[in-house]
């Protein structure tokens, strides 16, 4: 590995290259950026603009390390009106229903690229869903056990992490299981997509606030459903993304 970290800092920009220390520019590789997050309820701010131009920046380094490098990006929209903090979410009143996407499609213009938008809401229900499956057959699924109404995930860095709970006949999603979902529906993406990248990698910038729910989510995933070929950068900046901070995983770190 340092014997490509190297002559990369060299040749890529200093901001993001540390995100990109571990894609391989001797192989083919599918890389997804997400960037630009922002809740329905206040609309776009100055980190998802920030995140949103580092997205950008990232991809076209992506680009750089080898000719046969795929590149996509998303939006990821709290549009759930969710308040989260590292297990538990809140409901306050609904915003509204769409919200002008100008300024990063102008930027995504400027750039020379598109995206995609994944709403959170769509998050919430497939992870029910899949987690609804997963409680009927919990010997397939021995990390996820029920304790009482609370769904818990056999973590190997956390004490406890709350997946969900059981209302009824229904479950109900915490953070950390919308974000493993999250990278469940990205990673399926690029291996229909680009079945003929040798590795894949989904480069993700989060607020510093949100760390312990995204690592959450990202150990969820790896350890339930990724394969050998899959890594997850999580990058943590502040608003402005000046200093990103960026932690790469894989199965293997679990």
């Amino acid at each position: 590995m340092n014997t490509l970290t190297t002559p990369r800092t060299h040749t890529l920009p200093p901001r993001v290259a540390p995100l990109l220390e571990t894609v391989d520019p001797a192989v083919r590789s599918a890389v997804l950026v997400a960037g630009g997050y922002f809740e329905a309820t206040a609309g776009i701010g100055e980190f998802s603009l920030s995140s949103f131009a580092l997205a950008q920046e990232t991809g076209a380094a992506a680009r750089r390390l080898h000719r046969g490098n795929k590149v996509v990006y998303d939006v990821i929209v709290n549009d759930l009106g969710m308040s989260c903090s590292d297990d538990v979410c809140t409901l306050p009143a609904a915003g509204p229903a769409e919200t002008d996407l100008t300024p990063l499609t102008a930027a995504a213009a400027e750039a020379g690229t598109s995206f995609t938008v994944t709403r959170e809401r769509t998050l919430r229900n497939r992870a029910a869903r899949a987690m609804k499956r997963r409680l009927r057959d919990p010997a397939e699924h021995p990390l996820f056990s029920l304790d009482g109404d609370e769904i818990v995930f056999r973590s190997r860095q956390y004490e406890k992490v709350l997946a969900g709970v059981v209302r009824d006949d229904h479950v109900v999603p915490r953070c950390p299981l919308l974000v493993a979902e999250y990278f469940a529906r990205y990673f399926a993406r690029l291996r229909a997509a680009f079945p003929d990248c040798a590795r894949r990698h989904v480069v993700d910038v989060s607020s510093l606030a949100d760390r312990d729910k995204v690592t959450k989510g990202a150990e969820i995933y790896l350890r339930t459903q990724a394969d050998p070929a899959e890594e997850i950068v999580l990058v943590f900046a502040d608003a402005a993304c000046a200093d990103p901070i960026a932690l790469p995983y894989t199965a293997d770190d679990f």
